[in-house]
């Protein structure tokens, strides 16, 4: 039984962490809860029936707790690096939400924090964790498509007021968010591409703009991604897509592969008739795969937790989040330059 503390009480511990705790509670029981707003870790606790945890409102004293064994991280994203440190050096395994951070630094910290401790340190792309996702994966490693030769990617949604807390907003304070959309989903579709890539992305090319809202930091972005293999890629992101959506394209020499969250058919992969002669336009399989249990919320929560209690290292883990957010700030870089930027190894 692990014993877990949340910082942060706003709604990824409403919406994500707390029922997928709940829902797991012969392996996980939360024992702590903090935030500077003492009334909202209040307010949880009761609306998810806890068992009166205590509540705290100083970060600092929830991980130098012995009666927590992991830490959720449910905070803004500037504080990210203060607190997945203080409490990987309180012997405390670390979930964060993405983005792991909002400079390469603090990712360089978080990890090398964890490492040192000897803790696991998780970043909570939930995009990966989709089953959607995870039987694309399966069908890309399968080698069924061939080599991969380009990968799209969109996600898209009408904009953090609409399921967070209001229009005035941390999200929409550069300097506690890093940015607008690119760094709040966009962090999301770029870790899918890559994952499904599997390759290093070495350089990218960014268009990014504010187009309708009335706000300092941007609401769509596209970016042209290049791997280290030589081929191609491109995900966008949006906060003034109505209604919600997360979709792939996956190109190989065989076929191709669609996701589309939301849809009746989430996963087609179709294939072409590769005996000689045949003409390569016409499909000649289509197959809709079956998915497994879940949502990307449950299955990333209820994976960290048996992580924890395996000794096993998360297969999205601090150091690929730190390449997921070198990919975001390259594309910032990429918009004030209006060049090609190269991402650092």
């Amino acid at each position: 039984m692990l014993r877990v503390g949340i910082i942060g009480c706003g709604k990824i511990t409403e919406r994500a962490s707390l029922p997928n705790l709940v829902n797991y509670k012969d392996k996980a029981k939360v024992t702590c809860l903090c935030d500077i707003i003492k009334s909202k870790a209040e307010y949880l606790s009761k609306k998810f029936e806890l068992g009166s945890p205590d509540i705290v409102t100083d970060w600092k004293a929830l991980v130098k707790r012995h009666d927590v064994d992991v830490v959720f991280v449910n905070t803004p994203n500037y504080l990210h690096e203060d607190m997945a440190v203080g409490a990987a050096r309180n012997k405390k395994h670390v979930l964060v939400e993405k983005p792991i951070s909002i400079s390469v630094k603090a990712a360089d910290n978080m990890v090398k924090a964890a490492n040192k401790n000897k803790v696991l340190l998780m970043v909570e792309q939930t995009q990966r964790f989709d089953p959607v996702h995870q039987a694309a994966k399966k069908i890309i490693d399968s080698g069924v498509l061939g080599r991969i030769h380009n990968i799209r990617g969109r996600i898209g949604h009408a904009g953090p007021e609409y399921w967070s807390e209001g229009k005035s907003h941390w999200f929409y304070d550069k300097k506690k968010s890093g940015g607008g959309c690119m760094i709040d989903i966009g962090v999301h579709i770029a870790d899918l591409v890559r994952w499904f890539k599997g390759k290093k992305v070495t350089e990218v090319f960014a268009t990014i703009q504010t187009l309708e809202k009335k706000l300092p930091v941007d609401d769509n972005a596209t970016v042209l991604l290049r791997f280290e293999d030589g081929t191609k890629g491109e995900f966008e992101c949006s906060w003034t897509t109505r209604p919600y959506e997360v979709l792939t394209y996956v190109y190989g020499e065989k076929g191709k592969l669609i996701t589309s969250i939301g849809s009746k058919q989430p996963v087609t992969l179709s294939l072409v008739n590769t005996v000689s002669g045949a003409d390569p336009n016409n499909a000649v399989k289509e197959e809709c795969p079956k998915l497994g249990p879940g949502n990307g919320w449950e299955n990333a929560v209820h994976y960290f937790i048996d992580c924890v209690i395996k000794g096993k290292k998360p297969f999205i883990s601090g150091e690929e989040g730190r390449e997921t957010i070198k990919v975001i700030l390259a594309a910032y870089e990429s918009k004030r330059t209006g060049k090609w930027v190269k991402i650092k190894k």
